[in-house]
């Protein structure tokens, strides 16, 4: 069987193999999935407590309005009554029950190697440290960080944000991971033909280096080395009719084809992936006990090459899978109470 048709076969069941996500999901506790309005009270939601690393004010501060968001959602779908979250926000705010993270100098909110810096970096002189938390706070400022600092709430303070709202429960969150990275893999069908050969071979030849540097040069190699060896007994683009030596010039022109094919596989073949962990609370307001409480951890990894891959659409995908999860869960397990 010749080489182009293995390569047209491989590409057909690339092809018909789907391209869809792969999510896996798990629940402290299972619930079925059932889905309808069950009840009419209502409901306040408070802001998450984010206890994941970000050094990128703006993508935390989004990350944020996308998971209250699916929660107030999923909420509203099945029957609770919630007030419209930037009218709690502004009176938690201004009742000083939260606080802006407005301190350039100690907010954990700044990126860390500007906080590194201003704080502890010798190698700055103090007007440069001046200017280093002026430009922190202008862009806390005006990137749209509005995310508030984390804040536990006595039983008094919490039925007094139920009772301006008029609420029955108070959910409450924490994000305890938000990570995204590359899925240990070696399948074609999710890294792509020639990057699992090349990265299996210099995985084999070099074993696990400390550098991606090193990587593409032991692939670089692998395809010049390949290249050469093919060329010194290929017949194109010279043959034994040319006045000159067809293998040394083969050679030399497959090696750079495959130097070349080894560089390109070694920037590709990223099976990304995302994990995404939550835990909620639901509260009685007026006695502060706990009524419900579950996580959810969603994985999701792309099923082929040809999938969805980009970074915020698997979050999107893992966030939106977890609070389903969730609030369905507390819906089913709570149904007597609601």
């Amino acid at each position: 069987m010749s080489a182009l048709r293995l390569i047209a076969i491989g590409m057909v069941l690339l092809l018909t193999s789907g391209c869809g996500q792969l999510v896996s999901e798990r629940l402290s506790m299972s619930g079925s999935s059932a889905r309808e309005k069950c009840t009419s009270k209502k409901m306040i939601i408070l802001p998450f407590a984010d206890y994941t690393y970000t050094e990128d004010v703006e993508r935390a501060f989004q990350r944020h309005v996308n998971i209250m968001e699916n929660v107030t959602a999923n909420l509203i779908g099945r029957g609770f009554n919630l007030p419209v979250q930037e009218d709690l926000l502004k009176y938690l705010a201004e009742n000083k029950i939260v606080t802006m993270g407005s301190d350039t100098t100690k907010g954990t909110n700044m990126p860390g190697y500007i906080r590194h810096a201003i704080a502890s970096d010798s190698g700055w002189s103090a007007d440069m440290k001046a200017e280093l938390a002026k430009i922190a706070a202008a862009e806390s400022g005006g990137s749209g960080d509005n995310r508030l600092n984390n804040y536990a709430l006595d039983t008094e303070t919490l039925a007094k944000v139920a009772g301006q709202f008029d609420a029955d429960l108070v959910m409450r969150g924490q994000l305890l991971k938000y990570e995204f990275g590359e899925e240990n893999t070696w399948s074609p069908l999710k890294r792509g033909i020639f990057p699992v050969v090349f990265s299996g071979t210099n995985r084999a030849l070099f074993g696990v280096t400390n550098s991606e540097t090193y990587d593409t040069l032991g692939s670089v190699l692998i395809g010049a080395a390949a290249g050469a060896a093919i060329g010194d007994s290929a017949t194109s683009p010279y043959d034994a009719t040319e006045k000159i030596n067809p293998g040394r010039h083969n050679s030399m022109i497959w090696g750079l084809g495959g130097a070349a094919l080894g560089y390109m596989s070694s920037k590709g073949g990223h099976a990304n992936r995302v994990a995404v962990q939550l835990r909620l609370w639901v509260q009685d307001p007026r006695t502060g006990d706990v009524v419900w409480t579950n996580s959810a951890k969603v994985l999701v990894k792309p099923q082929s090459v040809f999938a969805e891959n980009r970074k915020d659409e698997l979050f999107d995908t893992a966030v939106s899978q977890a609070v389903t999860a969730l609030t369905d869960d507390f819906v089913n397990s709570s149904k007597a109470a609601l």
